[in-house]
Formats: C-alpha cells, structure tokens, sequence
C-alpha cells in the first residue's frame, strides 16, 4: 500500500532512536493499516541489519518476526497486549482540574444507588443529584469571568449558571445548537432530580434514569468546556483536512497534510532559546497532546522490547499491584514515571526540578508542552500540621501547628485541592505541610505533603543512603525508632 513520506520517517526515526552505532535500516514498508473498536493500526515491515521487525503503531511498539512469522498474528498480539494494558488501569473520563468534585459526588451518588431498596434510598438519590448539579453550577461560575454584580445569580441556582455558562462557553452562531443543547438538557434534569427527591412512589428506574441524565449533563460540559479551551483545531490551507502532522524536513520544520499531501513551513515545538540539534518525534498539530498509552513513540527499540518482554512476564505479578497509571518498568525492570521517560527523549531534565505541562492536560507526556520548574532552595523552611479547616467560597483557612511555635493561621487559595486532587478541603486535615519563611507583606510558599495510609506509623521515615552489607537484614538491624544500627 502507499507509504507516505513522512510516515516512514517516523517509523526509521524510532528504530535508530538510541539504538547501537552499528544500528542500520535497510528498508521500510507500510504493509496494511486496520481499526479496532475507533483506533487505527498500522503495520510496517522494518529490514534491518539485526533483523525483521514487525513496527505496529499507535501505540508503536515492535516485535521480531523470527518469533512472529504472522503478521496477522502480531498485529492481534498487539491489539491484545494494548487493549489488556488500558482495561488495568482504572477508568478515567476526565482528569480536568475543574471537574474533579463534580465527578467524585456523581461516583458517590451511584453507589446510593447500587444500595438503594426502599423510597427513601431512591429519594436520597435525587439529593445527591441535586448537591451534584450544584457543585457543577459552582464550577462553571468559576468559569465565567466577565458577570457584573447585577447579573450573577444566586449560589444555588444550577439553572442560572447553566445558561450563563452555556452562553459563555458556546457563544457565537456556529454553537447555537451546542448553547441550546446545553442549557435544555440542564434545566429538564435539574428539575427531574428535584422530583426524584420528593417523589413518594419513586422507583428504581427513576433514579437510575435521574443518574444517567445528571451523568450526561456532565459529559456534555466536560466536552463543551474543552471544546472552547482548545478552539477550533488547524485545517490544510489546501483540501481543508484536520490531518496534519509537524515533521522536521531537511533542517527545516514543516506541516504536512497526510489527506492530499500538501506542505507548508511552519515553527519548531521548542523554545528558541535552545538550539535545535536533532530531529524529534513527531508531534501531531490538531491534537498535540500525547496520552501515556501512546508515550512509547518517544522509546528506543531497545526499551519498546523491554517492556513488551516486561510487561508479558510480570504483569499479574507487579504492573497490576500499580496505582499510579503513569508507572511503568522500563527495560531494567525498575520503575520509571512516563512523564520523565517521555521527556528524556528530548533532554534530560535538570536535578532537582519536576516537569510541568503548560497545555492544561495532565495526563499528557508529549515532551514539547512539558517545561522544568525547579524546586525552592530558600532555607528555613518548617513544617506543620493542620488541625483545622475553615472553608471560604474564595479561599482556605488553614490553622497549622508545629513544634517550639504557637498555632498559624495560613491561607491558601481554594485551586490548591485541584492541584493536589483533593476531593474536598476535609482532605487537608493530618497533612503535613511544608512552609518556607513569610516576606514582609507575610507571602509564603507551601507544599502539601500526602496523608498517612498507616495510622500505626508515623509520616516521617528513616532511611540511609548506603545500604548495610546485607540488604535482607537491614529492616531487622533497626533499632525501635527506624534508624539502622
């Protein structure tokens, strides 16, 4: 079948990255491209000096056809392996920050539902719904900047900030159907789960119908506000197509549209105060962000059969005992964050810095949005415990207590539970937190430390920087405070 140019770049680019000097592709061929359940696959032949490879995309990963001679058989392996992988991992409809609440009482009110027997279970339902509906009011009002005084509404009125926010997110004649959407389905399903809570002969199916209408509505913000973040995505000046893709072309960055062909120059995803020495991966334009079931287009040959070989021989036993969906084992068998290996293929971040992803999406590992923020060396920095917790609309209220020092008052702004993904402020409760030392104005800086699992032990560990001649024995040699002998 036709091989595109650029594409075939890509597949060569991945198989010489990090690969030996000796390392040499003799050809490359597209063989078939094949969906499965929405997702497209696409097969290459890859003649090496090392070999035949079957090069499977999205994501890539490749297998030797001395152990595969099918390709039919590969291409199942790996739809097989992938799908296996994303069904592990729990399920996540949306990482937005904004949303995070609205999404736990939702949860919430489902398992009301799961126990539910009696009318008063059906009608307890509707009130969760109903305090679903306006957590979500309270977050689309943080969406909308522009209301004078006079216009906004009461706290409690879902019905008003729908609208407002429909009309502030959806403006524009192209989105009336989406504004008249979003405003009909939110005022019918507030006022179906108003019913549902006073409904003497309410049943089963009435709340399970309440759940799914107030779960829709949802849905339908969550699309609608990314919609408007993201704007409309960029189309070929030539045939109008959203499949265009930023490939680096003979020292130059160009777009390139896969539906007719069309190039066009375009900026390098870097910054311009870094030297661009080496072609890199390349990043798609209309949706540039790189979830972590594709990051394995930013590994080496090497590394891709490593964890294919990893993944095979000790899922059940350690990738399944993961909670964080952005741990892997890479091809050493430690564990590594995806973010960092993704970001690795680009530079090595500095000592000491976390990596930060301007375009909004954290579940994204594309190294281009990915930025180095590096960590506070101030000295005097203290730590505390919060005792209290008084919450304001705008604001929190934290009364902190640490050793040799009388109690604090600390404020905080509320954005601090979506940046820890916090369900609520009674999550900062027995959380250790981290303060640097207050300016003149009293301005500081303060990490949040995660809470304790184990009430048996306390938060701060010991540990050594050496490991004593015999690893088995060194939690048997500590003494009854932690510390080794």
């Amino acid at each position: 079948m036709e091989t595109p140019e650029h594409e075939r770049r890509a597949v060569e680019d991945y198989l010489y990255s990090e690969s030996g000097d000796d390392f040499e592709v003799e050809h490359v061929e597209k063989l078939t491209s094949e969906y499965v359940l929405g997702r497209q696959y696409d097969v290459w032949d890859a003649h090496t000096n090392e070999g035949r490879w079957w090069v499977i995309t999205n994501p890539t990963n490749l297998y030797s056809q001395e152990l595969i001679k099918s390709m039919d058989v590969a291409l199942s392996f790996h739809v097989g392996l992938m799908s296996r992988m994303m069904a592990r991992r729990p399920a996540r409809r949306s990482r937005d920050e904004w949303i995070l609440d609205v999404l736990r009482r939702m949860d919430v009110a489902y398992a009301s539902l799961d126990r539910a027997q009696e009318v008063e279970d059906f009608q307890a339902v509707g009130m969760r719904l109903r305090e679903t509906l306006l957590t979500l009011g309270e977050r689309l009002a943080g969406l909308v900047v522009e209301v004078g005084p006079a216009e906004e509404p009461k706290r409690g009125d879902f019905k008003a900030w729908a609208n407002l926010a429909a009309g502030w997110i959806a403006a524009g004649s192209e989105a009336k159907y989406l504004r008249g959407l979003l405003k009909a389905t939110s005022e019918k399903t507030w006022e179906y789960a108003n019913w549902l809570t006073h409904a003497r002969r309410a049943t089963e199916l009435d709340a399970r119908l309440a759940c799914g209408m107030t779960s829709q509505v949802i849905e339908a913000f969550i699309t609608a506000v990314t919609r408007w973040r993201l704007g409309a995505p960029e189309r070929c000046p030539a045939c109008g197509s959203y499949q265009l893709t930023l490939d680096y072309i003979d020292g130059e960055w160009a777009k390139l549209c896969s539906a007719c062909g069309g190039m066009q120059p375009a900026e390098a995803p870097h910054s311009a105060e870094e030297p661009l020495d080496e072609p890199k991966p390349s990043v798609p334009v209309g949706d540039a962000c790189v979830g972590v079931e594709d990051f394995g287009i930013y590994l080496s040959p090497q590394q891709a059969k490593a964890m294919v070989d990893a993944v095979s021989e000790r899922f059940e036993a350690e990738q399944a005992s993961l909670g964080n969906p952005f741990t892997v084992i890479n091809e050493d068998g430690l564990l590594a964050d995806a973010h960092r290996l993704a970001f690795r293929a680009v530079r090595e971040p500095r000592p000491g810095s976390e990596l930060v992803y301007d375009c909004g999406n954290d579940a994204c590992v594309n190294p281009a949005h990915g930025r180095e923020e590096e960590l506070p060396k101030d000295p005097g920095w203290t730590l505390g415990i919060v005792e209290e917790v008084v919450p304001q609309r705008a604001y929190l209220e934290l009364k902190v207590s640490a050793p040799d020092a009388a109690m604090q008052r600390l404020y905080i702004g509320r954005d601090l539970l979506d940046r820890y993904g916090l369900a609520d402020a009674s999550s900062l409760l027995e959380r250790i937190v981290c303060q640097s030392p207050a300016d003149e104005q009293g301005l500081l800086r303060v990490v949040v430390a995660e809470r304790r699992g184990d009430y048996g032990n306390p938060s701060v560990a010991s540990g050594w920087l050496h490991p004593p001649d015999d690893v088995h024995a060194g939690p048997a040699s500590a003494d009854c405070r932690g510390r080794p002998e």
